[in-house]
């Protein structure tokens, strides 16, 4: 047995309260020790303690009636009903873990200044406190804390280079921060552009990262294996509106609560709609909201294949039954709402939850870094194409490159440049190079600043086999740049009267080509400012339940 698992086996237990620990590296007789050491109201048992990764300290983690500490406790704590927890914060350095701490303290006397505690305080359930205050406070309880805003507690699919990340971004910047507070919940090991994008997240918006597996019981462990591991027979076994068993369910509120404590959450929000653990953990909690997006053609994603294996199979066969646990279930476009309603109607239950909502937009961001210096070199006396995502199969950039190479015989002056990364950029490099178009194709990689690129160039390409509603295809309309998509519905629907449309082959993508470069302009010009009061409107209406 280890100390996490001393942990869990005493939080089961019926415990007879009368004791307190104290969590301490520093000497025993410290001010903020001493003073509740000797604390009038404070005469149970006490024990003494500088490491949970005993058997012994843990526990009394899970036994003590009162955890008064001046250290920081394993990520596997949680605060038990009836526990009283008083953390001295004397921190300089802070870190997640800590952050998740304080969601969790019932009091907390503030010993050092920090600047990101001050930044959680409207969400804390704590009672800060002075030094000089300790001897006066009986270290009670108090009840809950009226709250002027709403707490919206979101997922956002991992910060990746997508257009969810900047969608996601977009509606921090967009909502109403006198009405909502946003508290992110994220897996703590990011890679190093996804800690960037995490960087771009306004400040007002609390970061909660996660730094631990599950605290899963051992009598539990089977369920779960079982569950994760055979979701169709369990499926098949409980059927769509029985999926999420009593069992399962109780398993992620208790992770809930080990990330925020007793944080309200009036609203949950799936915003990504693609890993399973973050999906049961907002299906499994209590808000009185549930919201789960969907940002493109689920059933394609559903089947769409990299080296010969499901991308998202495996988590989308346990997300498509939790659609019928969320209050809405959210397509990013009208188009893409009755796809989805139709491909997945023998799924959801309720077809009345499913509702879309349009992606909004940072657009005084994209005007004001389009201005700025270009990252890449991109030639005035050429006719300069530019694409920008990931470098995937449902992304198709084989299929432009080919007909860009068919536009060489009309139009050899031209350049076609690919902003961003991904599993395909060594195999779209070999062939590029295999078409001798290594002078005419540029691979840019993914940049800081693609908006001032964009910019630079003459027309934007998108040649995806399915989409959402593109975000980089709102950026190029707010940048007044004539585009070239392939007709799918997250396209149609965005491009239409805006932007050219061509059917998914060589042969109509290269036509379209050929109308741009010898001077198409759109019809009509893209209203960005409208757009977005509506999408900010829409967004409010699903978060009040309208």
């Amino acid at each position: 047995m280890n100390a996490k698992e001393a942990y869990l086996q005493y939080i089961q237990k019926d415990i007879e309260w009368y004791t307190i620990l104290f969590a301490t590296k520093v000497n025993r007789d410290g001010a903020a020790i001493q003073s509740f050491n000797s604390h009038p109201y404070l005469k149970m048992k006490k024990v003494w303690a500088d490491n949970f990764y005993t058997i012994e300290t843990a526990a009394w983690l899970a036994k003590a009636e009162y955890i008064i500490s001046e250290i920081e406790l394993p990520p596997f704590y949680m605060k038990r009903k009836n526990q009283i927890y008083i953390q001295i914060f004397n921190f300089k350095e802070w870190n997640n873990n800590i952050a998740r701490l304080m969601l969790h303290a019932d009091f907390i006397v503030k010993q050092q200044e920090h600047e990101k505690l001050e930044n959680i305080r409207g969400i804390l359930n704590a009672t800060i406190l002075l030094l000089e205050n300790i001897a006066s406070t009986k270290f009670k309880k108090d009840p809950p804390k009226k709250r002027s805003k709403k707490n919206i507690v979101m997922y956002c699919g991992g910060f990746k280079n997508n257009g969810i990340t900047s969608s996601a971004i977009n509606l921090m910047k967009n909502i109403n921060k006198q009405k909502y507070q946003i508290i992110v919940v994220e897996d703590e090991n990011l890679g190093f552009d996804e800690t960037k994008n995490l960087e771009k997240v306004p400040d007002d918006v609390i970061k909660i990262q996660t730094s631990e597996s599950l605290n899963l019981f051992l009598e539990e462990e089977e369920a779960f294996f079982q569950f994760h591991d055979y979701p169709l027979e369990h499926l098949m076994k409980h059927g769509p509106t029985h999926f999420l068993t009593p069992g399962i369910k109780r398993i992620y509120q208790r992770e809930l609560k080990r990330l925020l404590g007793d944080t309200k959450v009036d609203v949950a929000l799936d915003f990504d709609g693609y890993f399973k653990h973050w999906t049961l953990l907002m299906a499994s909690s209590n808000a009185p909201n549930k919201i789960i997006f969907q940002h493109n053609e689920m059933m394609q994603e559903y089947s769409k294949k990299l080296n010969n294996a499901y991308k998202h199979r495996a988590d989308l066969n346990i997300v498509f039954p939790l659609y019928n646990y969320f209050d809405r279930v959210v397509s990013v476009a009208k188009p893409i709402e009755m796809v989805n309603k139709r491909d997945l109607q023998h799924i959801v239950y309720d077809e009345s939850k499913m509702t879309y909502v349009h992606n909004s937009i940072d657009y005084p961001y994209i005007l004001q870094s389009s201005k700025l210096e270009d990252e890449a070199v991109i030639p005035v006396d050429t006719f300069n194409f530019v694409t920008m995502g990931r470098l995937s199969p449902e992304k198709n950039q084989q299929m432009m490159i080919a007909a860009f190479q068919k536009l060489q015989e009309e139009f050899p002056d031209t350049n076609l440049f690919i902003i961003g990364s991904g599993e395909l950029e060594d195999t779209l490099k070999t062939y590029v190079t295999e078409l001798s178009l290594d002078d005419k194709v540029h691979f840019l990689g993914q940049l800081d600043n693609p908006f001032a690129t964009i910019a630079a160039c003459d027309a934007f390409l998108l040649s995806s086999i399915h989409e959402g509603q593109p975000m980089v295809l709102l950026e190029c309309l707010v940048l007044n740049k004539p585009i070239l998509a392939t007709d799918t519905p997250g396209c149609a629907g965005l491009l239409k009267g805006y932007g050219l449309l061509a059917r998914n082959d060589v042969e109509n993508f290269v036509m379209g080509m050929k109308e741009i470069r010898t001077g198409y302009k759109p019809p009509k010009a893209f209203d960005y400012k409208a757009y977005n009061q509506e999408a900010i409107r829409m967004l409010e209406e699903i978060l009040e339940m309208k």
